[in-house]
């Protein structure tokens, strides 16, 4: 039979083992987090690099889609503009859709 101080030894030992083991868990885990995050950058580099060769800095563009987004609306107000006279003679000439 084990002494008490050998079962408080093999306990400990236990212990230790674990924490170990959580140790090297974190350590396995900090390591994948610090890749995903190289990956991260990496990609924002690539996105960021895409965005300047159209020719718009990456932190305006918000403001750029929000500038095409008006043009879009302007030109499509535009196009109505343009045949709504061209619907009235067709409506007026009484020529089916």
């Amino acid at each position: 039979m084990k002494s008490l101080n050998s079962l408080s030894a093999d306990r400990e030992e236990y212990r230790i083992a674990q924490l170990k083991k959580r140790v090297e868990e974190a350590k396995a885990a900090r390591a994948a987090a610090v890749a995903r995050k190289e990956m991260a950058e990496k990609r924002l580099a690539e996105v960021e690099a895409q965005i300047r060769a159209m020719g718009v800095e990456p932190d305006r563009v918000e403001e750029e889609i929000a500038r095409l987004e008006r043009e879009i609306a302007e030109k499509i107000q535009r196009v109505e503009e343009l045949l709504r006279p061209f619907e009235e003679l067709v409506a007026r000439a009484g020529v089916p859709d």
